[in-house]
């Protein structure tokens, strides 16, 4: 979510690049905990947590519960006709050997699916 802020692409984009009518935006509830603990931050990381987390509110994004770090809950819940949006590229690698499609920030403006 901070790289949707830090690097100012919308949601919209998103949908638009994917294709699909109706997408559905998700967040893991460990996700969600780790923008709350980074919003306290002084700084620029800190500024970035909080307006994800009004874009969270604002898009009015679904919370899905879980007690796993977000990379489990990725590698657990995700399935061949969801695509996850991540540039952790050690999870992305996971996801590939899994079958499963990621979309990610190329060159920090570019979208890309693999």
């Amino acid at each position: 979510m901070i790289d949707l802020i830090k690097f100012k692409i919308d949601l919209e984009e998103i949908q638009m690049f994917l294709q699909e009518p109706t997408t559905n935006f998700f967040i893991f509830s460990s996700t969600l905990k780790e923008l709350q603990k980074i919003a306290t931050n002084k700084g620029k990381s800190g500024s970035w947590a909080k307006l994800a987390l009004e874009l969270i509110k604002l898009r009015n994004i679904k919370i899905l519960e879980t007690e796993q770090n977000p990379d489990k809950a990725f590698l657990n819940l995700a399935d061949k006709n969801t695509i996850i949006a991540t540039n952790d590229s050690n999870l992305r690698k996971k996801l590939k050997s899994l079958g499963i499609k990621t979309i990610y920030l190329r060159a920090k403006k570019y979208l890309e699916v693999s």
